[in-house]
């Protein structure tokens, strides 16, 4: 019961209050602690190879730092707590062509101050891997004071 208040907490942030990713279409699809599976619609509007109708990789990133954030948050113990991007990488392993993506994200190391996470987005299929990536988060905990 817990971790469903703590999953459509988690949601509604993820969805209705964080203004850019309503802007760019994600929706969190899935998260539990450790874990969170997010989707982005594919939009002519986010492309960025109009030849090949694929995905920027700016959006990608985006999704990808996203949903590592939600996992980093999973691990947060106050309502106090503070996390924020230290870095992100991205290998991007082929194009997005005019397909919804899947990402993906999942705990690596929570630290005290430090919390990291592996990700990877794929075509909703699940046929072909797009780009796999990993992100280091601060964090800032209300005990830590």
């Amino acid at each position: 019961k817990v971790m469903e208040e703590k999953s459509a907490f988690f949601k509604k942030i993820f969805d209705e209050m964080i203004p850019f990713h309503q802007f760019l279409g994600m929706k969190l699809l899935e998260v539990s602690d450790g874990f969170a599976k997010a989707i982005i619609p594919f939009r002519p509007d986010l492309v960025g190879d109009p030849r090949i109708q694929s995905l920027h990789g700016g959006v990608i990133a985006t999704v990808m730092d996203a949903v590592g954030g939600v996992v980093g948050m999973t691990t947060l113990t106050s309502m106090e707590d503070k996390i924020s991007t230290i870095d992100l990488r991205i290998d991007y392993l082929r194009s997005a062509r005019n397909c919804d993506l899947i990402v993906e994200g999942i705990l690596s190391r929570s630290g005290n101050r430090i919390v990291s996470v592996n990700m990877k987005a794929y075509k909703m299929d699940e046929t072909d891997l797009i780009a796999e990536g990993k992100a280091v988060y601060n964090v800032i905990r209300k005990n830590d004071k």
